[in-house]
């Protein structure tokens, strides 16, 4: 087993010299044999161990001993090991998952908190090749593309590592019995209450017994097949990612007149790489939601991917991005102004944020206000009366932002949408014989 164990963390550079791993350890057959394996080759490739137990407080005393008896295996061999109860019960109620779900986020959970607590550098998990074939299983039900086919990974993010993936479950209960290492047994995996359990109880063994006697041996070799695709699109996706993808924190923009032109297949890839970019993950990312997010072809349409994230269709380009709170209004702001013949006007420098108005156009005192429903001016360059709204929809202005535009207002119109356009009334010609400079910060001549 450690053999085949070490050819797996070479073949995949999962440890290296210096390397501090937490590993996770319940007690059972798979992680014992993990944690042992591991801490008789810590000295020759040179990393530290460091274990950690949780206690779902879902089997009573059973769960106490097995707690108790991960303490003494620790302290026998003089490991460091550090231990938690959280109630599992509860935490799947508060977040509505199954327990099996709430106990995986929970260990998970706590191997990054010691992770970041002692400066880990990897995190061990137990996994082996069984439960490699039974995740293939459950994914292939679920309705799943290459990633779920090719079933657990050797390596997540360069922190996770499965160094038992080639192992199967009869090596590792070899492995105990010769080193006298008395695992802990868990009874509910023997009940078929678990998709899971199902799978490995009472599936696996009926394909065996009538279809295909060496199924985990095939299933291995197909998951390998798949990983080897995965890597190509993996390589193919990132291509796509730096020729049309505009990406900043929290916000990917996929280009439309690209996207268009891929397959199907490249553009749901795409969009599963950009979204897990944006959201860290693609938990609940079905490839139903993947169609209704390619059908987003009316602009200003969106999907929510849940209620942080969203995709948008952006006047035919995509968006993943973190979902924008309504622009908070700030405090009204004053209008300063400064107002001159035709020859004061070369003392100052305008521009989207100081504009020059031709004074006479100006009707009466200038206010300022956010927009309101039926709001219309003449943009500068333009002859014809256009809808504030259509005007933002026209600049590309996102929805979120377009309340908190301010509005410089004189008696009979709309005169400046800050930051963008003037009223085409109000431009400096040369007619103009009287001009007022605003701005809503302090107004300072050319130096």
């Amino acid at each position: 087993m450690i053999k085949t164990m070490l050819g797996t963390i070479q073949k995949h550079n999962m440890l290296v010299k210096g390397d501090k791993v937490i590993v996770g350890l319940s007690g059972g057959p798979d992680s014992l044999a993990l944690t042992h394996a591991l801490y008789q080759i810590s000295d020759s490739v040179g990393f530290e161990l460091i274990a950690v137990h949780v206690n779902h407080l879902l089997r009573g005393q059973f769960a106490d001993a097995d707690e108790k008896f991960v303490i003494e295996f620790c302290s026998n061999l003089g490991m460091e090991c550090h231990t938690f109860r959280v109630d599992v019960s509860e935490y799947a109620t508060d977040y509505g998952l199954s327990f099996e779900e709430a106990g995986r986020r929970v260990r998970y959970e706590k191997f990054e908190e010691v992770k970041a607590r002692a400066r880990g550098t990897k995190i061990a998990i137990g996994q082996n090749r069984n439960d490699l074939v039974e995740t293939f299983f459950i994914n292939l039900f679920r309705g799943s593309g290459i990633d779920g086919l090719s079933s657990i990974e050797y390596v997540r993010d360069g922190v996770f590592i499965r160094p038992l993936l080639e192992v199967n479950r009869a090596q590792i209960e070899l492995y105990c019995n010769q080193n006298n290492l008395e695992a802990r047994r868990d009874h509910t995996n023997d009940e078929n209450d678990y998709v899971r359990n199902k799978i490995r109880n009472e599936l696996i063994p009926y394909i065996k017994d009538n279809f295909n006697p060496s199924i985990n041996d095939t299933i291995f070799k197909t998951t390998e097949i798949m990983k080897d695709e995965k890597l190509f699109w993996k390589s193919h996706v990132q291509n796509l990612f730096d020729t049309m993808c505009e990406s900043e924190e929290d916000k990917v923009l996929i280009r439309g007149s690209s996207y268009v032109d891929l397959t199907i297949s490249e553009q749901k890839q795409l969009m599963r790489y950009c979204i897990k970019k944006v959201r860290r993950h693609l938990v609940d990312i079905s490839s139903d939601q993947l169609n209704q997010i390619l059908k987003l072809t009316r602009t200003n349409s969106s999907i929510r991917l849940d209620e942080h994230y969203e995709v948008s269709n952006e006047y035919g380009d995509y968006v993943v991005s973190r979902i924008e709170q309504k622009a908070k209004i700030e405090k009204t702001p004053e209008i300063h102004s400064v107002h001159m013949d035709l020859d004061g006007y070369s003392k100052f420098s305008t521009d989207e944020w100081v504009v020059a108005l031709d004074a006479d156009q100006v009707k009466g005192k200038l206010t300022i206000r956010t927009r309101k429903s039926g709001d219309r001016f003449i943009p500068m360059g333009m002859k014809g009366h256009k809808k504030i709204k259509d005007f933002f929809i026209d600049e590309k202005v996102p929805m979120a932002k377009r309340d908190a535009i301010w509005l410089i207002c004189d008696d009979e119109k709309i005169v400046w949408v800050h930051g963008m356009r003037i009223h085409d009334h109000c431009k400096v010609t040369k007619d103009t014989k009287n001009i007022m400079i605003i701005s809503l910060q302090d107004i300072v001549e050319k130096r």
